[in-house]
């Protein structure tokens, strides 16, 4: 059962708290294959969550809760507070903590670099710095699957960058005017053009 599922579905206290934690740059490392020549086959996707070594994630993700704890235990919260719902009172050495952590591990959904821009002499890059696709004509990538390394905070406006980004060196190439005519042009008139 998904971490999700698992904690989503259980009974909880009428009040309480919980700390959602982050570990912004991991070190673990997970990988998309191809799981056959096909076009259609879907990728073989391996999280490999907390694979980093020495527990690097582990004692990140510890560390996070223990701070959680710390900042919900000020007298600030006081007459909010209630009862800690996950991972619970009970949880308290850091053996019991990462058994916790072992188990509720999830993406936090900020899913990045599984096909990386870089310079031609990084084997890792898949795409060029116009994010085209190395070794295919006519085939951008223009997503946080581009990013080389994941950000310290949420994707989506860094995605939505990258992406107007790709539409503006799309037109460029497309039109044959840099990037900064276009804007002072206006876009109408370019975009009347492509038509």
């Amino acid at each position: 059962m998904s971490a999700l599922l698992k904690y989503s579905s259980a009974a909880s206290p009428k009040s309480g708290f919980t700390t959602q934690l982050i570990a912004c740059r991991p070190q673990s490392a997970g990988r998309v294959r191809l799981s056959s020549a096909a076009a259609d086959a879907k990728p073989l996707i391996e999280d490999l969550y907390l694979s980093a070594a020495n527990d690097a994630d582990i004692k990140t993700l510890r560390e996070g809760i223990k701070l959680g704890r710390k900042m919900i235990n000020a007298r600030a919260f006081d007459e909010y507070r209630g009862e800690e719902v996950y991972p619970g009172s009970a949880v308290r050495t850091d053996e019991q903590i990462d058994e916790y952590i072992r188990g509720s591990v999830h993406s936090a959904n900020a899913l990045t670099s599984s096909c990386r821009m870089g310079a031609s002499s990084d084997p890792m890059a898949v795409l060029d710095s116009q994010l085209r696709v190395r070794g295919v004509g006519g085939l951008r990538v223009a997503d946080s699957s581009a990013m080389p390394h994941i950000i310290g905070g949420q994707t989506c406006a860094p995605t939505l960058m990258l992406a107007e980004k790709a539409a503006h060196m799309m037109l460029q190439q497309r039109l044959g005017v840099p990037t900064s005519q276009y804007k002072a042009a206006g876009a109408a008139k370019f975009a009347a053009a492509a038509v």
